[in-house]
């Protein structure tokens, strides 16, 4: 049993993905819980996968995904933002119109001759190929994105908006533009209902959003499958097994 859980310590890889995923946990299991409490989580799931074809376009280039990740999140926001404004529409339909529209153009560029041929990284992210500099990125914009949940209580949507914004350009190198919604979402949730104070709920957050991601690469290391999926699925087995409990944050 020793072994069994010493082991994938013993691979430099399994080392910095590890740090990586604990560095996006910290940020992504607290801001899940103010994205679920402000009912945003739609939202969420629009900036990621909006951004994806800023990901394909950087990949052509040979830019660093951290680019071409950051100018498709600006993007997917300013589309969300106009196209929310027209009140013939409203705005779901609106972040529907803008992000089945960015996510259809991404992948026709990902259909291009001279697309890479490893795309699958764009979308399920590469858990087990970043480098140092990957969880530089990594720590400096989950630090950000802590200090500014930590200031106060976020009381605007559009700076939640940001922190979400921030937080997806962290994580997209190791889980992707499909995958790191889980993680940002289901340790929320799970907090959520284990918790009925707010203070408690966003520490619980930031620490299943760990463990999803240490059974994650365990389970990858052992298995031999995909180190973000393993990460994602272990997050949102966390959120079912909390299901049946119905705890009430208050503020």
């Amino acid at each position: 049993m020793l072994a069994w859980l010493t082991d994938p310590l013993t691979s430099p890889v399994v080392q910095r993905a590890l740090a990586e995923v604990l560095i996006l946990a910290v940020a992504c299991g607290p801001l899940g819980v103010w994205v679920l409490l402000y009912r945003d989580a739609y939202a969420a799931e629009s900036l990621s996968h909006g951004m994806l074809p800023g990901l394909v376009l950087a990949a052509l280039a040979g830019a660093p995904l951290v680019l071409g990740a950051t100018g498709g999140v600006l993007v997917a926001a300013a589309g969300i933002a106009l196209v929310g404004r027209d009140p013939r529409l409203g705005s779901e339909i609106g972040v529907a119109v803008v992000v089945s529209g960015l996510l259809g153009l991404g992948a026709i560029l990902a259909l291009a001759p001279e697309a890479p041929p490893r795309l699958a990284e764009l979308l399920f992210g590469d858990l087990l190929g970043v480098d140092a500099t990957d969880l530089v990125v990594a720590g400096v914009l989950a630090a950000v994105v802590v200090l500014a949940l930590g200031a106060a209580p976020l009381r605007w949507e559009l700076a939640l908006l940001v922190l979400l914004a921030i937080t997806t350009v962290a994580a997209v190198q190791g889980l992707g533009n499909l995958l790191l919604v889980a993680l940002i979402l289901a340790p929320g949730a799970a907090a959520l209902r284990l918790c009925r104070r707010l203070p408690a709920a966003l520490a619980l957050a930031a620490a299943l959003a760990g463990l999803a991601g240490i059974a994650g690469l365990w389970l990858s290391f052992h298995l031999e499958v995909a180190a973000g999926a393993s990460v994602a699925l272990c997050a949102i087995a966390i959120a079912a097994v909390t299901v049946p409990l119905g705890g009430r944050v208050s503020h």
